[in-house]
């Protein structure tokens, strides 16, 4: 799964290349530094026969890599007194830290672009992939889970970037070095250094498996955690109502409390890797402590110079080690929140456009149904079955029925926001599923009971999704008896409405869609319960709007009160998914079926035609 993260910085492998060249810079002249650091010990305190400035000569009277470097460093560094020595020493790390600083610098600038450009661009394909998606998707899914996977994982999947991804290019490259130091200065100790590398290993492979593993419940808790502010800031009215305060926080409390059971176990359990892997580098290093001082002091096998240089690198060496120990944490969490993002970015968009996909033509003659049937995701009753009948252009035909009967599932169907399972939906004579969802989606205007309205001004809400100047906005929202209202605004057109239209009430924001949908200029338009959550005096201002907006369209209202489709050309009666009658507000209202009981109940309770 990391490495899938990793394939995102192919688009900027020249930045990357750049960032690892200056971090062999780096470590080179860091072990440079080294190098002669450990030099300078081994000339200041060495026996004087061993010093590095006598003939480069190896104890077997060969010279060898080692005594060659030695030699050399000893020439163009260590010449002179030991003060001199110093003096050039301390100048040598002075310059090399500058330059380690400059290519340091160079490095996180390269690789902090690259990082931040894998993470821009995972989110854009995280959005891009919810816009893709059809509606079942969104239903199926609870809002703070998405947003959870959107900004709790992917931060997750940034932070893993941010502390890996220069450790991972810097810490090997140092080991490297100093590997090849150790096995210049004594092969066979390095050899037996080197045994710790597998047992790590395996601790690690063993631990990361944990950590991975709760570190996806830890993600998933935190979906949780984002779903209940969600229903807190949605639901606010509805607790404060209901005096509802303390089983919202009693509730929350417990999930809270799972959330932190879950990251205390995590945390545990990361705390754990790092000693560990310490002590297994410190365990190692004492025997090779022990078997390098038997060889200096009973066997001569290798100078006491040598043996201090080895250990100098030795320890050196634990350090990136121990780097890559703590970002093999930060490799689990981001492998565990990419986990759970590509699972979502891998499901393909149900709904796509077929191969060949035609655009509609604008709209001529008729919509037709045949024979569809519609079942939703994750269930097994139908949703629409058998369903035929037509809309013919600038009818005006109703969808009436009981609650669940699939009013709403049928105009859903017309625009592909779902795709049927059998039977057919045809424009025109032409199968929408042979259409492209765009040119059917362009000739249909909405305008539902729920308004939907975004943080932006009154003219952006109204223009949204089409090029139109001013004159055209304000016509529109004229015709929508909107004008006079949004000019009382503190800013008219320009005014900031707030989330979800927050500074408008029922009415305004319902003339706000209706003007929205007057400009786009439909063919077909979908009605869909418009007026039903409005007062009186508000569903007068509305259904005058909407009278407007129909003129000379093709219309198809929902609508449980039925006063407002008494002049409908065809109502369309609907339950359980099928129609059970069809006809005009005349001939149903004395057919004596399920019409004319809808009739009866609602004109029973007050209402009047």
């Amino acid at each position: 799964m990391y490495l899938r993260i990793l394939k995102l910085i192919k688009p900027y492998w020249a930045q990357l290349s750049v960032g690892v060249g200056f971090s062999i810079i780096n470590v080179l002249f860091h072990s440079l530094t080294l190098w002669l650091s450990a030099s300078f010990i081994t000339t200041i305190f060495a026996n004087p026969d061993e010093q590095i400035a006598t003939p480069a000569e190896s104890l077997t009277g060969n010279i060898n890599l080692n005594e060659k470097l030695k030699q050399l460093t000893s020439e163009y560094f260590f010449s002179g007194t030991p003060v001199d020595a110093l003096a050039t020493l301390a100048l040598v790390i002075l310059f090399s830290y500058f330059i380690k600083s400059i290519a340091y610098y160079g490095n996180k600038l390269f690789t902090g672009y690259v990082q931040a450009k894998v993470v821009q661009d995972l989110r854009l394909r995280l959005y891009q992939h919810f816009l893709s998606q059809p509606l079942s998707f969104f239903q199926t899914r609870r809002s703070g889970d998405l947003i959870s996977l959107a900004m709790n994982d992917v931060l997750k999947v940034n932070q893993a970037l941010a502390t890996t991804f220069h450790p991972l290019v810097i810490e090997p490259l140092y080991i490297v070095a100093y590997l090849s130091i150790l096995f210049i200065i004594n092969w066979q100790l390095t050899l037996i250094s080197i045994l710790i590398i597998p047992i790590t290993t395996l601790f690690i492979a063993i631990i990361s498996k944990s950590i991975r593993r709760k570190v996806v419940r830890v993600q998933a808790q935190l979906g949780e955690i984002t779903s209940r502010f969600t229903e807190l800031i949605s639901g606010i009215r509805i607790i404060k109502a209901f005096v509802n305060e303390d089983n919202e926080n009693k509730r929350f409390g417990s999930e809270a409390q799972k959330l932190f059971r879950l990251m205390f176990r995590q945390i545990s359990l990361q705390s754990l890797s790092l000693p560990v892997t310490e002590m297994l580098g410190v365990s190692m290093a004492v025997v090779l402590l022990w078997l390098g001082g038997v060889q200096v002091l009973e066997y001569g096998t290798i100078s006491s110079s040598d043996f201090l240089r080895f250990i100098v690198i030795l320890f050196a060496i634990y350090q990136p080690i121990r780097n890559l120990a703590k970002v093999n944490i930060s490799i689990q969490t981001g492998v565990a929140a990419g986990g759970r993002v590509f699972k979502v970015l891998d499901i393909e968009p149900a709904i796509r456009d077929e191969s060949g996909s035609q655009d509609l033509a604008p709209f001529q003659k008729e919509i037709r149904f045949e024979s569809v049937a519609f079942v939703y995701d994750n269930s097994e009753m139908q949703a629409i079955k058998n369903l035929d009948t037509s809309i013919k252009k600038g009818e005006v035909v109703a969808l009436v029925g009981p609650s669940g009967a699939g009013k709403t599932t049928v105009v859903d169907l017309i625009p592909r926001f779902h795709d049927i399972n059998s039977g057919s939906i045809s424009i025109d004579g032409k199968d929408i599923r042979k259409l492209t969802r765009s040119s059917i989606r362009r000739q249909i205007g909405i305008v539902s009971q729920e308004t939907i309205l975004f943080n932006d001004t009154v003219y952006n809400n109204i223009a949204y999704g089409m090029e139109s100047s001013a004159s055209e906005v304000e016509a529109a929202a004229q015709k929508a008896n909107a004008h006079e209202f949004i000019l009382n605004l503190e800013e008219g057109y320009e005014t900031m409405l707030g989330e979800h239209g927050a500074r408008l009430s029922g009415g305004q924001k319902q003339r706000i869609a209706i003007a929205r949908a007057l400009l786009k200029d439909p063919s077909i338009l979908i009605l869909d319960e418009a007026t039903s959550a409005l007062d009186t005096e508000s569903e007068k201002a509305v259904q005058s709007a909407i009278e407007t907006l129909m003129k000379g369209r093709t219309v198809i209202v929902i609508a449980h009160r039925l006063s407002t489709i008494l002049s409908a050309d065809k109502i369309l009666v609907m339950d359980h998914g099928e129609i059970v009658e069809q006809g005009n507000h005349a001939s149903l209202s004395k057919a004596g079926g399920l019409y004319e009981k809808l009739y009866r109940l609602q004109f029973a309770k007050g209402d009047t035609v």
